[in-house]
């Protein structure tokens, strides 16, 4: 089994680090705050997936068992949820909703996609992916 390997690809003008371990493929997007950006990287996410599983195929001479609906969905549900997160902590001053903001604006901004045998939930990702993102197979 190899080490993790972090990539950093470049999508337009916007660099995206992605880590590479055994089953799991993390995404950062936590350097992104604009809606403008983050809108862009939406629309490039079906590039990104393809790259992203052509380089875990290299690296690990086998293919990530995530399926490209499932992926792109998991994707978008995190990028949502990480937009909905920095509107609080821009709009939010309480202190209580700043901290809750401040901690979902970090877990939703790194997109953690394993598959089905190391992520417990890929099972949720993938019925939203085959109900709504199946132009993307």
């Amino acid at each position: 089994m190899k080490k993790s390997v972090t990539h950093t690809y470049t999508i337009g003008l916007f660099p995206l680090d992605v880590r590479f371990a055994d089953r799991v493929v993390s995404i950062d997007f936590t350097a992104y705050v604009k809606k403008e950006d983050l809108t862009f990287l939406y629309c490039e996410s079906e590039s990104l997936i393809q790259k992203i599983k052509a380089d875990y195929k290299s690296i690990y001479q086998r293919d990530l068992k995530i399926a490209s609906p499932s992926f792109i969905a998991e994707i978008w549900g995190h990028l949502v949820a990480y937009r909905i997160a920095l509107w609080m902590k821009r709009h939010f001053k309480i202190s209580p909703l700043q901290k809750l903001a401040k901690f979902a604006a970090f877990r939703s901004g790194m997109v953690d996609c394993g598959e089905a045998k190391v992520d417990t939930n890929r099972w949720f990702w993938d019925i939203i992916g085959t109900i709504f993102f199946r132009k993307y197979k």
